[in-house]
């Protein structure tokens, strides 16, 4: 196994481990940064897999937290860097 492909899956594993802790405080605070930054999060994992079905898993994922986030946020600000169903940045 490459460096790269070692490097690539202990990126993935960190990032779906900080996602499980943060979905965890999410349901617990119902914060809708914590909403936006696990929707970033599965944007980044969605770009690390070069599977399709995984890539499409990870971008309804983004999408969903997309959603809960655009819900509750009253400060629209960050929508100038995301389309509305959070599937750009």
């Amino acid at each position: 196994m490459s460096v790269q492909a070692i490097k690539s899956k202990r990126d993935r594993e960190i990032i779906l481990t900080a996602n499980h802790q943060l979905e965890q405080m999410y349901f617990a605070q119902n914060s809708p940064c914590l909403a936006l930054h696990i929707s970033r999060n599965y944007h980044l994992l969605h770009a690390l897999y070069e599977n399709s079905e995984c890539q499409d898993q990870w971008k309804d994922k983004a999408k969903i937290w997309w959603q809960l986030y655009w819900g509750k946020n009253s400060n629209r600000g960050l929508g100038l860097f995301y389309e509305k169903d959070g599937l750009s940045y």
